[in-house]
């Protein structure tokens, strides 16, 4: 699974939600009631949390049947919404299967005890390529150009220690930078 490390605090999450926002083929999965969601192109993401981002050009998204023997079906317009027919172990997030590569979560964590969170994306990517499920060319792409952008607004730093020290692996964010300039300590895991 790819994964993209970073720390953020409220003001680099706008920033984040901006440039999230502004990308024609993502759109934030919302819950509209219990099991039932739906996909809105127009989003502001502005607390900690986990959220479903869907990537329209990487393809379908499957609709689960509810039980394993029956054949999954695909939800038809992600934006007029949809009742899931199987939930994942979760019911806060929607459930998709195992992993899919339209699928792209952000989990915020602004502050920890005190401490400026590690904050994420994940992404399935290519972990199921072996077996017939590659990811498409579309949700490469745009994994590629949310990692250039991430890059070009923020500083690698260790997830301790000295902020030029070794072991440089987290994207800090400007105003997260600020904040460890300042004193704050940064949580060593999500």
């Amino acid at each position: 699974m790819a994964w993209l490390p970073m720390y953020l605090v409220e003001e680099d999450l706008k920033s984040l939600s901006d440039f999230l926002r502004y990308e024609k083929d993502i759109s934030l999965i919302k819950s509209v009631g219990e099991g039932h969601w739906q996909a809105f192109s127009d989003f502001e993401i502005n607390e900690p949390g986990r959220y479903c981002l869907f990537h329209s050009e990487a393809g379908p998204l499957p609709l689960l049947a509810k039980n394993h023997d029956e054949a999954d079906g695909e939800i038809a317009n992600p934006f007029e919404g949809w009742q899931e027919e199987r939930a994942g172990a979760n019911p806060r997030q929607p459930y998709f299967g195992a992993g899919h590569p339209a699928i792209f979560w952000l989990n915020a964590r602004l502050k920890v005890e005190g401490k400026v969170g590690m904050s994420s994306f994940e992404w399935i990517g290519n972990h199921y390529a072996k077996i017939g499920r590659p990811a498409p060319d579309a949700a490469k792409k745009w994994w590629g150009r949310l990692g250039r952008w991430v890059r070009k607004q923020s500083f690698k730093v260790p997830r301790s220690g000295a902020l030029d020290g070794n072991g440089k692996e987290i994207w800090a964010f400007s105003s997260a930078m600020l904040e460890f300039e300042s004193g704050v300590d940064r949580a060593n895991n999500p």
